[in-house]
């Protein structure tokens, strides 16, 4: 009765030439499709963002300027709806501070607003959109008048 209840495991065990050449065809056009869908995304993806070199997008220009007491950060030719904006603090000693970070909408590609700071400091704008990419201003000092405010 043993006998019985296993002899149809012996039957699939016997494979024919045929049935050979098909299990080792199979195997090869399942590992050719795989292994061309597994290298179609990383080629086609549209993720991959091509760069100048210097970090930098394609039109999108930040800047800021003194006026009085505050900088104001100034954003123009941007791609993207939305840009996130940091304003940071520089220090001597290699201790930056983000004195302002936020999300601004840009306008038909620009966008502005006023930041309060301290004078006698030196600081930089950093924003980052997905379709600009990173743009960095360039640095501005504000000074002090005699009385510890800012310049006016």
């Amino acid at each position: 009765m043993y006998r019985a209840r296993f002899a149809w495991k012996k039957s699939i065990m016997k494979k024919s030439l045929s049935w050979r050449l098909f299990v080792l065809v199979a195997g090869t056009l399942f590992g050719l499709l795989a292994g061309m869908g597994l290298a179609a995304p990383a080629v086609a993806s549209p993720v991959q963002v091509t760069t100048d070199g210097d970090h930098r997008g394609g039109g999108a220009h930040l800047s800021i300027y003194e006026d009085d007491d505050e900088i104001r950060v100034v954003g123009d030719d941007y791609d993207s709806w939305t840009v996130y904006v940091k304003v940071v603090r520089l220090n001597d000693h290699g201790r930056d501070r983000v004195v302002d970070e936020r999300s601004v909408r840009a306008h038909d590609g620009d966008f502005k607003y006023s930041v309060d700071v301290r004078c006698d400091n030196s600081y930089e704008a950093y924003s980052y959109s997905k379709k600009d990419g990173w743009e960095r201003s360039g640095g501005i000092r504000i000074s002090c008048d005699d009385d510890g405010y800012g310049r006016h």
